[in-house]
């Protein structure tokens, strides 16, 4: 009758095999020492412990990573020294004593349980006290079993993944900066990645649409901000680079004079708010490293108050010309720049030159004298009243009706076949802050009710 063949793993990993009293068992050698190569020849750091938790395999790969040599520890308890400051289990060790609940207390949110194995568990975990700054590993550890099911030990092997996760971190905290900046902009703004998913979405622009960022990011919805059904936004366009598309949905659009591939745009939005809103908004493309389009940024501005101005400001100047143009009195209106702005037919009438030809000029000497010389607007513009006594000396008056306003009286010899007699009032204009914006000049031909008088004048002299 054969002997029964007994093996077991001594703590220096030799195998010793018993039968009877024939010694060692060469088969049992080899594989102990195939066993030993395989291990010492990983790339990756990895070490055995028994079911005592007693090191039996420390490979070269572990020496270097830990620079802790397999001599010291193999045969003792003390790998936990390559990893932490204090003694504390291991994962390899949790799994030999069939402590897998005990797992959540020493790797809380950092493991998981492998796809790949059975009864092996996966982490990831920073280990200040390994090396110079600390190190990040990414450590597996499975239990060793004998072919008939026996608990013989347990195997972890770890990867040095400091590279990646620091790459990671810097890539995290760049876009947590990103974000930080986009969140932290006065102006409303949003970006999309190539699948037209919402990215990021500002407090600026929560503000604006009264839509959280919490019910935009992750979706393609973002029209709903701006429009009352579902529509392709600029940035749609611009990321699919469909941008022959882009006068089908807006008009006035215009290519950025100071970014490349961008485009500006400016248009009333019915939807957005009680009683919609005038936007102005700049789409550009964001490129990765390599150039290649990876989504895109879209900031709006809200110009509704400007827009309300300057609409006003052109429906004012839209009745004034109105006013102007409808006066029985001769008038025009220049700027600070003494350029004319206005015109009137009834001046156009009086002086024979044409609101088409003096526009936009600072010519309105022309209607009245021969040679450039300033008017009486003019030196109410350029606050030269000391001037004024220098070309009407006699014929001038400040007015009693109006302030800043200078009244005249004058004969002007080139104004029609054989001269004119003018009254003109020259006033400034203002705006609501009081800051100057030009001058109006009004002039009334009297020539008529002077020629009268000088007439009665004449008479009376006769008849004395």
């Amino acid at each position: 009758m054969k002997r029964k063949t007994v093996e077991k793993i001594d703590a220096v990993g030799s195998v010793k095999a018993a039968k009877g009293k024939r010694g060692i068992s060469d088969t049992s050698k080899e594989s102990a020492h195939l066993l030993h190569s395989i291990v010492q020849g990983f790339s990756i750091p990895a070490f055995v412990i028994g079911v005592n938790h007693k090191i039996i395999y420390w490979n070269r790969a572990l020496e270097r990573m830990t620079n802790i040599p397999m001599s010291e520890v193999v045969d003792t308890n003390q790998h936990w020294r390559a990893f932490y400051a204090s003694e504390r289990p291991c994962m390899a060790d949790l799994l030999v004593d069939g402590a897998e609940n005990r797992i959540p207390k020493w790797y809380a949110g950092k493991y998981r349980k492998s796809e790949l194995l059975e009864e092996a568990y996966e982490a990831t975990d920073f280990f200040p006290d390994l090396g110079e700054k600390g190190r990040w590993l990414r450590f597996t550890a499975a239990l060793i079993r004998q072919a008939n099911g026996n608990i013989v030990g347990a195997i972890e092997t770890l990867e040095d993944i400091t590279e990646r996760m620091t790459a990671e971190l810097t890539r995290h905290e760049s876009e947590q900066q990103v974000f930080s900046i986009i969140e932290g902009l006065p102006i409303p703004t949003y970006v999309i990645g190539l699948d037209h998913n919402v990215i990021y979405w500002n407090r600026a622009l929560e503000k604006l649409s009264k839509i959280p960022a919490k019910d935009m990011i992750g979706t393609n919805q973002h029209w709903r901000a701006f429009y009352a059904s579902e529509r392709p936004c600029m940035s749609d366009l611009v990321v699919d680079q469909t941008m022959e598309t882009i006068p089908e949905w807006y008009g006035g659009v215009a290519k950025s004079k100071l970014l490349e591939d961008t485009y500006e745009a400016e248009g009333f939005f019915p939807d957005l708010g009680d009683k919609g809103r005038w936007l102005r908004f700049t789409v550009s493309p964001l490129h990765s490293s390599r150039g290649a389009i990876v989504g895109c940024i879209e900031t709006l501005e809200d110009i509704t108050e400007r827009e309300l101005t300057e609409r006003i400001i052109f429906d004012s100047e839209r009745i004034l010309h109105s006013i102007l143009e409808g006066f029985s009195i001769a008038a025009f209106v220049i700027d600070k720049n003494h350029k004319i702005l206005y015109w009137n037919r009834a001046l156009e009438k009086l002086t024979r030159v044409k609101a088409a030809d003096v526009r936009g000029t600072d010519q309105q000497w022309r209607a009245f004298y021969k040679k450039a010389r300033p008017c009486m607007a003019d030196m109410l513009v350029d606050s030269a009243l000391e001037k004024v006594p220098q070309w009407y000396s006699g014929k001038y008056q400040k007015s009693d009706l109006i302030e800043d306003a200078y009244e005249a009286t004058d004969f002007f010899p080139d104004l029609g076949d054989s001269g004119c007699w003018l009254r003109f009032t020259a006033a400034l204009i203002r705006d609501f802050q009081g800051e100057l914006i030009g001058a109006v000049e009004t002039l009334e031909d009297i020539t008529e009710q002077r020629l009268a008088e000088d007439a009665l004048k004449r008479k009376g002299k006769s008849a004395s």
